[in-house]
Formats: structure tokens, C-alpha cells, sequence
């Protein structure tokens, strides 16, 4: 197996809070990795610089190198929309980007190219508004799972093509 993650010297603090202190680490390509440890402890912070979402937080600083693919990802040059369709991330919580609902719901699809019918599904969630609480969720949460579900079967793999249909990451090709 080849190395497809590698981390050397991550430090990250939110404003003088110090979270993930010399994280060292290499992942192999179609390893099953897992992340262990009590509530608080930076898995999820973690987690988070491999697809660059703490850039969205302010106050946050990030030292160290995180290679995708031999590549920096936080290089100025890194287009972190790629970076994004090839690292996703599902969370057992819902985990929000600091933007408006409709602009959180709507980010995958807008990303991955799916603009009309984005905002079709989006615009039909607006009038459910006036329905009541129970509706109006309903219909963001079909909106998310279809978001989360274009999202899983995006690039993940140095540009190839893999779905989480593919089965054990040890059955992989």
C-alpha cells in the first residue's frame, strides 16, 4: 500500500488555546483507520484539518504539514473546493460551516456542480417554511441527505473514483 496521508508536526490552537499538540502520522491508501480517544480530546479537530474546514473558524492558527497525495494541502496554491470533493467528511452531528442554513445545506451540490437542481430543492424547502417546524425540517434534512449522498460518491482517492458501496477497504482493488 502507498501512503496517501501524511501529517509531520501539526500544531492547531483556537485564539491561545493549543488543540492537537505534534501530531505525526501516516495513512495508507484503503486502510481503515481509526481515530480513539475520550470526548475533547482533537479527534474531530483533527479530523477537520485533513479537508481544511477549520479555515471557516476565525481566531484559528494551523502550523505543521498535512500531505494529501504528496501534496500540501495548506500550500497557497491548494483549491480547497478540490481538496473537498476528494477529503469529504460525514459526522455523526451535524457539523456547519459559519454560513446560513440554506448556505450549508447548499454547499455540496454547489460545489460538485449541481446548481439548478440545488436550488430547485432549496426553493421548495423556502415554501414548506409556513408549514410548521416538523415539515420545514423534513425538508432540509432530504435536501442534506441528498447533499451528503453526492458527496460520498465523489473522487475520495487521488482523483479516482470510489463509492461507499465499494465494500471493505481491504477487498478494494
Amino acid at each position: 500500500m502507498s501512503e496517501i496521508i501524511g501529517v509531520k508536526d501539526l500544531n492547531l490552537w483556537y485564539g491561545q488555546t493549543q488543540a492537537l499538540k505534534d501530531i505525526n502520522m501516516n495513512i495508507e491508501e484503503h486502510a481503515v483507520t481509526a481515530l480513539i480517544g475520550p470526548s475533547g480530546c482533537g479527534k474531530s479537530t483533527f479530523l477537520k484539518t485533513l479537508n481544511r474546514m477549520n479555515d471557516l473558524i476565525p481566531g484559528v492558527r494551523i502550523e505543521g504539514c498535512v500531505e494529501y497525495c504528496g501534496k500540501n494541502i495548506y500550500d497557497a496554491g491548494t483549491d480547497v473546493n478540490e481538496l473537498r470533493r476528494s477529503i469529504g467528511m460525514v459526522f455523526q452531528k451535524p457539523n456547519p460551516f459559519p454560513m446560513s442554513i440554506y448556505d450549508n445545506v447548499a454547499y455540496g451540490p454547489r460545489t460538485h456542480g449541481s446548481r439548478k437542481k440545488t436550488e430547485r430543492d432549496l426553493a421548495q424547502g423556502r415554501r414548506h417554511l409556513g408549514r410548521g417546524k416538523g415539515q420545514t425540517q423534513k425538508v432540509r434534512t432530504r435536501a442534506l441527505r441528498r447533499s451528503a449522498a453526492e458527496a460520498l460518491h465523489s473522487p475520495c482517492t487521488c482523483g479516482e473514483a470510489r463509492s461507499a458501496a465499494h465494500g471493505r477497504a481491504d477487498e478494494r482493488p
